[in-house]
């Protein structure tokens, strides 16, 4: 029988990453689960949001509109509101996925269920709302100084919400936290970060460069009649691929409890408290913790 895998220990660079990979691919069926019903409602909407965006957007470019000026208008509003949509879509992805992670440390090792998951995701829904917003407008903020401060802050803003969520911490607690773990390994966590981002970002855009050339190079297609199905499949391909933001949801969590058991070592203190247990009694745990 396959050991689960243990996140409370220090890794280096790559086995985050390949250990992100490796939580993925072994928690996909439950882990997606919680995600499709817990974010289905948003997902849904984001469909309905980006079809409507790019028949816009292709109305416009194809010069079907007898009023520009309106049409522009519209299509403006309907980008808004589907960029909210995803947003939005996007924090319930990345909450569900920590909430997995973090019921998942509390049971030692053992896969969630959905009840669990939705229980801590209700708990926990207000507070990371409130902690997103503060976070959004101190990056927005670093950017607005020369660019470099906003840059600087996205690794350690990036641990605020994990912080919150796996040790059920008050904001003023896991910012000030993620400012201590991040001394020395703010190249860690940023290289994480766009690695990550990166693969999801390419995956995206599988669905994203050919709505984007359908909806403004239409009337130079010669389409007969295919583009408007073929708007709507790849705006609601669009929608699900933004479940790969799944990733660097696991990743920054994997990443925080490395940079916590460097700093603090949880994972090998309470490795040390279970040493004799007898491993039939405890399956749940990796053989190498005795």
């Amino acid at each position: 029988m396959r050991q689960p895998i243990e996140l409370r220990r220090v890794r280096d660079f790559g086995q985050v990453i390949n250990d992100s990979f490796a939580f993925f691919k072994e928690h996909l069926k439950p882990l997606f689960a919680s995600l499709l019903i817990i974010c289905g409602f948003f997902i849904v909407l984001s469909c309905i949001t980006n079809v409507s965006t790019y028949l816009k957007m292709s109305d416009m470019y194809s010069g079907k509109l007898e009023n520009l000026q309106d049409g522009s208008l519209s299509y403006v509003i309907s980008m808004l509101i589907n960029i909210l949509v995803i947003l939005v879509e996007q924090s319930c992805i990345h909450l569900v996925t920590l909430c997995y992670i973090s019921v998942y440390l509390q049971k030692g090792n053992v896969k969630p269920t959905f009840a669990e998951v939705w229980g801590y995701f209700k708990y926990y829904f207000f507070r990371v709302f409130g902690a997103s917003i503060l976070v959004f407008i101190l990056i927005a903020v670093g950017f607005v100084f020369c660019v470099i401060p906003g840059i600087y802050l996205v690794p350690i803003m990036s641990l605020i919400v994990p912080a919150i969520v796996i040790e059920n911490a008050s904001f003023s607690y896991a910012f000030n936290k993620s400012f201590r773990l991040i001394k020395e390994n703010w190249w860690q966590v940023f290289g994480i970060l766009f690695i990550m981002s990166l693969i999801v970002g390419v995956a995206n855009s599988f669905a994203e460069y050919p709505i984007t050339i359908l909806a403004m190079g239409g009337r130079f297609l010669s389409l007969k009649g295919f583009q408007t199905p073929l708007i709507v499949f790849f705006s609601i391909m669009r929608s699900i691929l933004v479940l790969t933001y799944v990733l660097p949801g696991i990743a920054v969590a994997i990443c925080y409890l490395n940079l916590t058991e460097q700093k603090e070592g949880v994972g090998l203190l309470s490795r040390i408290e279970k040493f004799g247990t007898n491993v039939d009694e405890r399956p749940d745990l990796p053989t190498e913790e005795y």
